[in-house]
């Protein structure tokens, strides 16, 4: 079974739709005379016809026992224009105990309208107050992984390069760069043998949260992978800190492709997820991931050995980055 559409009786069609156009943003979908559908899935239906349709001679109006939920991105911005129009208020802007602002109408029906901040919204502006993920969390009363969803972005870019997530048609591509046996091995995982162990890879690990493929921005080619990671990382990490890691295929080195996709990374770990210190583990004997972390600003804490389940185990260098540091390279306040 599919669900279809909530439907609410009206008493006055174009006055209706007025309200849920002009002060809600909605659009007209389908316009049937007595039923008019709108974006959303919500449908208006003239009093006469609802009336017919169940067989009753009476109606009642404001049972305040339902209501419609609306989120908006740029609340500050709707509270203002709404209190431009002329609408009822079951209560103006309050804040929810997890931190949430919602503000609740009356449609001309009555029927109520809450219209709340997008939780994005509300992350990000705990975000901006110097609160890291699980502070966050902690505030919102809601899991972790939560927070760290609502501050998630798809899509990075930077001058050269589009950071893009996996997706299935990607098995090809990363079979002819992940079979080379010059760089799994280095990153510490075996070389593709065909596409559909590249396929189960994409399924099983790239496809998560935090995990881009590089492609070239003029040409849309696949060049490698980078992500960070919160759980499940090469060495123990606090809470607030996420671990990066990254790898570019052979025919594309000595280009600073991992140089520049790494930054814009970093900036999405310490901007938009909030976190206190980026780690990094790569082999010993990987001088060139050793190189490309002291561009970016690593500091060498230790070397490891790290057990391996391909390769047992081998010495690692564990450096990291904070926040702190990262603002001061990049000459950013503080504040």
């Amino acid at each position: 079974m599919r669900y279809g559409s909530t439907l609410l009786t009206v008493k006055d069609m174009d006055r209706s739709v007025r309200f849920y156009c002009n002060v809600l943003g909605l659009r007209v979908v389908h316009d049937f005379g007595a039923n008019v559908t709108l974006t959303g899935g919500i449908s208006l239906q003239t009093e006469d016809s609802w009336m017919f349709m169940i067989g009753q001679e009476h109606l009642s109006y404001g049972g305040n026992d339902s209501e419609l939920y609306f989120e908006e991105t740029d609340f500050d911005a709707f509270i203002e224009r709404l209190d431009g129009m002329d609408v009822r208020y079951v209560h103006r802007t309050i804040e929810h105990r997890w931190g949430q602002r919602v503000v609740r109408i009356y449609d001309p029906d009555k029927h109520i309208i809450e219209i709340g901040e997008d939780l994005r919204s509300v992350c990000r502006r705990f975000l901006g107050r110097g609160m890291n993920s699980h502070q966050i969390a902690e505030r919102m009363d809601v899991p972790v992984e939560f927070v760290r969803s609502c501050l998630a972005r798809d899509r990075l870019e930077t001058e050269r390069l589009i950071l893009r997530p996996w997706g299935p048609a990607d098995a090809h591509d990363l079979y002819d760069l992940a079979s080379d046996p010059k760089v799994g091995p280095q990153a510490g995982w075996v070389p593709h043998t065909d596409s559909d162990h590249s396929a189960r890879v994409i399924d099983e690990t790239l496809s998560r949260p935090g995990s881009f493929a590089i492609v070239l921005r003029d040409t849309g080619k696949l060049i490698g992978s980078v992500s960070i990671a919160f759980t499940d990382t090469t060495v123990p990490i606090d809470d607030s800190d996420c671990e990066i890691g990254f790898w570019i295929g052979a025919d594309h080195w000595n280009n600073g492709y991992a140089t520049e996709a790494c930054e814009a990374v970093l900036e999405y770990a310490f901007r938009d997820q909030g976190c206190a210190k980026v780690w990094c583990a790569s082999l010993e004997a990987n001088i060139a991931c050793a190189r490309v972390q002291e561009k970016l600003g690593f500091l060498f804490r230790k070397m490891e050995d790290v057990y391996n389940t391909s390769f047992g185990t081998r010495s690692m260098r564990i450096s990291y980055l904070s926040m702190d540091r990262w603002k001061l390279l990049n000459g950013i306040s503080r504040s």
